[in-house]
C-alpha cells in the first residue's frame, strides 16, 4: 500500500485547501492563488483548523506554526506541497 502523503499532487493539495477554506464559510468567488488569508477573514484559530485538517486528512505532517510565514492561498499549498515532499 503507498503512503498516502505521496499519493497527493499540487492539484488535490489545493483543492482540499480550497475546500477546507470554504468551509470555513469563505465565498468560493473570493478564493483564489493570490488571495490574501487574513484578508479573507482566516484567524489564528482557523491556521490550526486548516494544519489539523492537512495532517488528518491528507497524512501530511504540518503544525499551526509552520504557517507563520504564509500569506496567500498559493504559499498555503506550496507550504503543504514542502511538507508532503512533492517537487
Amino acid at each position: 500500500m503507498k503512503d498516502m502523503a505521496t499519493t497527493h499532487t499540487r492539484d488535490t493539495i489545493d483543492m482540499f485547501v480550497r475546500t477546507l477554506i470554504q468551509d470555513m464559510g469563505v465565498d468560493a468567488t473570493e478564493i483564489n492563488d493570490d488571495a490574501n488569508l487574513e484578508d479573507l477573514g482566516l484567524d489564528s484559530l482557523d491556521v490550526v483548523e486548516l494544519s489539523q485538517g492537512v495532517k488528518k486528512q491528507l497524512s501530511i505532517p504540518v503544525a499551526p506554526g509552520d504557517f507563520a510565514d504564509v500569506v496567500t492561498i498559493a504559499d498555503t499549498v506550496a507550504l503543504i506541497m514542502t511538507k508532503a515532499d512533492i517537487a
